[in-house]
């Protein structure tokens, strides 16, 4: 019996462990959840919490039992990791040691007070949170009393889960007096260590002026050093202070000691993390999600969600001798709560900022992008059903609304300051001219080799003359050997290794490809290709000349990379 060890039963840890479930032959596999957590809880709910809004009034609304969600077919330790041995490939606990094959670190992040002078001693007596339930609570008794004065919400350091919550925590507090009758009475400031409310621009600038247009101050570009709660003063590193009557802070969060303490980690408790495989570099077998990663992406639950994909990929691969796939782009969404039942909606990943748009569908949405809507509110308020009954079980692998990977579809590339003038640009611009293709009359293998070679999911197909005849793609291996899409649409590897696929190796490329694929011209402008690509659903097109030869191909990626010009 081989061994799968997840450490922490949260969102990142009971996500992977339901798809491994899935995926695994569990007479040959043995999974193995460890967590010294009493209780899961939905740490979105939290927000609500302090206003009593939505019907978020309890513990009971928000929290499960840690083990509740977990599949029953996995073993699950309620002990204290102690350390992660990973040269002998055994972790370590109060409760015995457990040996891994592989293993998938999932411990999330805590709060760190200790590093503000007078906040640890503070907290929850003067000074409050909301990113804990009891802070969450003890805060809501603090609003009730509050009549007049400044509310003064801080930021204190990076990181922290979910960056956004501290901006919607302003956006309800504005609603929750207005509300009471006394809005004017309370004057509401963010505190940041940004230069303005979020750090990408193009949300930055929706977001503040939001903020303005609700009377919300914000101070930037200021680092809390110590808060002196006799004087009701909070100072910064830069020489700066901010009085307030209410004090709502958010401490910087750190990962868990016992990273750092195995050699694993950044100094801060994160996992050195391959930003697109997910595999520690630090050890071999081991892979690092969710909030506890030191990956360049915000730490919340949508990104947790969709490294899962990839870390089951990659687990999958690797258990049949093969590489894992660079394959994570920092896909992450979110819902920003606004209050009067409104919310916003932003949606990035590493290269690409959040876009103006629709989302999942152009035009129909039903979600809009950078813009307050009541269905957005919704959307965020049922997601809650959502994350106990679809996400957690890891099912949401084929719902079209919840890629891993982020696409174009619905946005509007022209309000990304990066690129400046987009109208101008041509496919010529962005394609890449080195062309992996293959002959008419190829087999199925030497395709699949190719494709695995040189790390590219499609080929286009040519003809005895050079011209082209169509292209095989991952999608074509899929849709001919009825192999279900999800977590292994995306590695052809996993498709080489399925009997099924076996069969089909004596066939021939021309037995599956596409025909008549879709093509551009190397001076048709950018915008054309990627409404081409969006209307059409496919992620490259073949640039072509006159006489149907292979000129290039365009495709998402080579669009995203224009993202990261400064």
């Amino acid at each position: 019996m081989k061994n799968i060890v997840v450490l922490g039963a949260g969102t990142g840890g009971t996500l992977i462990a339901n798809m491994l479930t899935h995926h695994l032959d569990l007479t040959e596999w043995k999974i193995t959840v460890i967590d010294r957590a009493k209780l899961h809880v939905y740490q979105p709910g939290l927000l609500f919490i302090p206003f009593r809004l939505y019907g978020y009034n309890s513990v009971q609304a928000l929290t499960k039992d840690i083990s509740e969600p977990l599949p029953r077919n996995v073993d699950f330790v309620a002990a204290d990791i102690q350390l992660i041995d990973h040269e002998n490939k055994r972790v370590k606990t109060d409760q015995g040691d457990f040996p891994y094959d592989f293993l998938v670190c999932s411990l999330g992040c805590s709060l760190a007070p200790e590093e503000v002078e007078g906040l640890e001693e503070a907290l929850g007596e003067k000074v409050f949170t909301f990113y804990t339930m009891e802070q969450a609570e003890k805060l809501a008794d603090a609003l009730d009393t509050m009549r007049e004065g400044r509310l003064v919400v801080d930021i204190c350091n990076m990181p922290i889960k979910c960056p956004v919550a501290p901006v919607e925590f302003v956006f309800l507090a504005d609603y929750y007096f207005h509300q009471k009758g006394i809005r004017d009475k309370v004057e509401i400031t963010l505190v940041t260590p940004y230069s303005g409310a979020f750090t990408k621009p193009n949300a930055n600038r929706v977001l503040t002026t939001i903020a303005a247009e609700k009377g919300i101050h914000i101070v930037p570009n200021f680092t809390a050093s110590a808060v002196d709660t006799d004087a009701k003063r909070l100072s910064s590193f830069e020489g700066n202070s901010v009085d307030y009557d209410l004090l709502v802070t958010i401490p910087a969060n750190v990962g868990p000691a016992v990273i750092d303490e195995s050699g694993l980690g950044d100094g801060n408790g994160f996992g050195l993390t391959d930003p697109r495989t997910l595999k520690s570099r630090k050890a071999d077998c081991i892979y690092f999600m969710g909030d506890n990663t030191n990956v360049a992406t915000s730490k919340a639950g949508s990104v947790a969600h969709f490294e899962a994909e990839t870390v089951l990929e990659n687990l999958l691969l690797e258990i049949e001798g093969k590489h894992p796939l660079s394959s994570y782009d920092g896909h992450s969404n979110c819902f920003i709560e606004s209050g009067y039942h409104k919310a916003l909606l932003i949606d990035f990943n590493y290269d690409m900022e959040p876009l103006e748009g629709h989302f999942p569908t152009p035009y129909m949405g039903p979600f809009s992008l950078l813009k307050e809507s009541y269905l957005n509110h919704m959307g965020k308020i049922t997601f809650e059903w959502v994350y106990w009954h679809m996400l957690l079980k890891g099912h949401l692998g084929h719902v079209p609304m919840l890629p891993s990977h982020m696409n174009f579809l619905g946005k509007d590339i022209k309000t990304a300051p990066q690129i400046r003038h987009a109208q101008e640009l041509h496919v010529r611009d962005v394609m890449s001219k080195e062309v992996f293709t293959i002959r008419r009359g190829a087999s199925l293998t030497e395709a699949v080799n190719l494709m695995t070679k040189q790390h590219v999911s499609g080929l286009p197909v040519l003809d005895e003359n050079g011209s082209l005849s169509g292209i095989v793609t991952e999608g074509d291996f899929i849709s001919a050997m009825d192999i279900s899409g999800g977590a292994m649409a995306g590695a052809l590897e996993t498709v080489v290794r399925k009997h099924r696929a076996r069969k089909h190796m004596g066939t021939i490329v021309d037995d599956i490809m596409t025909r008549d694929p879709i093509t551009i011209k190397e001076d048709d402008s950018l915008q054309k290709a990627v409404e081409m690509m969006d209307r059409s659903r496919v992620k490259r097109l073949i640039v072509t000349d006159g006489d149907n030869r292979v000129n290039g191909i365009v495709s998402r990626a080579d669009v995203i990379k224009l993202f990261a010009m400064k």
